[in-house]
């Protein structure tokens, strides 16, 4: 995986937090992911991207899936959400798919 130097992504188990060019940054507590998903678009600067879906928000952030410590975050944030997150678009122009989506609760 080739990595985009511009910007990079760490979570700690609590947080997933990312830094980027010019001093641009985001973070989310991974308590309140709703959804991870991956898309690849046909074309532009950067075309492979990681969203991630937050409970209450109605936009996703997102990162470049090639930042900076993205293998590590997805290893953090698997172990922290029971899964294995992996990515398997990086060449598969104009496709998405869900990486992750928190299971609903039943209702009671």
């Amino acid at each position: 995986m080739s990595t985009c130097h511009a910007s990079s992504i760490v979570c700690d188990g609590r947080t997933l937090s990312w830094f980027g060019p010019g001093g641009a940054n985001w973070n989310i507590p991974v308590g309140r992911l709703r959804a991870i998903r991956e898309r690849v678009e046909e074309s532009g600067d950067v075309r492979w991207w990681i969203e991630f879906e937050i409970d209450g928000e109605d936009a996703a952030l997102q990162s470049p899936a090639n930042a900076n410590g993205m293998d590590r975050a997805l290893a953090a944030l698997g172990s922290r959400l029971n899964g294995k997150l992996d990515l398997r678009l990086e060449r598969a122009g104009g496709s998405r798919r869900v990486v992750w989506l928190r299971e609903k609760c039943a209702p009671r």
